[in-house]
């Protein structure tokens, strides 16, 4: 009985015609063909190293006559904040002191009018980013933050105080105060806070942009600083004083989440030098040797005692 195999190849000879007439041979193929599979690759196992710190390897390459260049301590950049004001705004000799109606004040009010065109152009800027601001309500958002920064000092709240100011203002309000205790107090406002001026400058690239207003500040304010040993070092707690100040705030506008914080105070020439620190010292006293007295006579040996 045929095999299928066979069957198929007659009718196959027979289809074919001439060419059919050629011997065919049917074999079997014993033949194994090697089948290359995937290649895997293993990482070579990690070689020790025979220094085991890196100020090890530095002096055996010294030795070797390596030349190693210096490191460069390179500054960080913190970009939630700039490193200082854009366009410092310069108050008027005399502001606080001489009247709107005088010669003084009207000329002050002209320079003003002069500068509101740079501000109203860094207005918009600013509304594009925070459709909210509003120059009529900012002053007296200014002046809550500068009110509770201040008060952060009198309990050491640094973390509240890191969301109320930027990480260049913080250093300056904090500096020295470790073992002093701060008494501030806001007693009441002299005059309306008004803004005065508003820049809107980019850092690194055009996308990163900051915003920073200039808020003018008359209030009556007490301070006492007192060192650790609860001696009065600057100021007095019960007697308050008239404070002109010029702060600026500053936000940075292509963070979605952030906030205006205070930045930094504008201290003009023109203002009086400030009171000076009492400082507690140590006197130190002489050094007396064992056989004198605290008077400076040289005392008696003592001597033995009677038996």
């Amino acid at each position: 009985m045929a095999t299928p195999v066979t069957r198929g190849l007659t009718c196959l000879t027979r289809a074919l015609g001439w060419w059919s007439r050629q011997p065919i041979l049917v074999t079997q193929s014993t033949a194994v063909l090697p089948v290359r599979t995937k290649k895997r690759f293993r990482p070579p196992p990690p070689k020790e190293s025979k220094y085991q710190t890196q100020k090890e390897f530095l002096e055996h390459a010294r030795k070797a006559g390596l030349v190693i260049p210096p490191e460069r301590l390179e500054r960080p950049i913190h970009l939630a904040c700039t490193a200082g004001i854009f366009d410092a705004y310069v108050p008027p000799e005399g502001d606080g002191r001489s009247s709107s109606l005088s010669k003084e004040g009207l000329k002050q009010r002209t320079e003003r009018l002069k500068k509101n065109v740079t501000s109203q152009l860094s207005v918009r800027k600013i509304k594009e980013y925070d459709t909210s601001f509003k120059i009529k309500d900012f002053p007296e958002k200014a002046k809550d933050i500068f009110i509770e920064a201040h008060l952060c000092l009198n309990n050491s709240d640094h973390d509240r105080l890191h969301t109320l100011v930027t990480e260049h203002c913080f250093p300056d309000m904090v500096w020295d105060l470790r073992y002093k205790t701060v008494r501030w107090n806001f007693v009441e406002s002299l005059e309306p806070a008004q803004v005065t001026q508003v820049r809107c400058s980019s850092l690194v690239t055009q996308g990163n942009m900051y915003g920073q207003v200039t808020v003018r500040m008359h209030s009556r304010q007490t301070l006492a600083i007192y060192d650790r040993f609860g001696r009065l070092m600057y100021g007095q707690e019960d007697v308050p004083k008239d404070v002109l100040e010029y702060v600026v705030f500053e936000r940075q506008l292509s963070n979605p989440y952030g906030s205006w914080r205070m930045h930094a105070k504008i201290v003009p020439p023109w203002a009086p030098p400030k009171q000076p620190i009492l400082k507690t010292l140590m006197i130190p006293s002489p050094q007396l040797q064992l056989w004198e007295n605290c008077e400076g006579a040289p005392a008696e040996a003592p001597g033995p005692k009677p038996t």
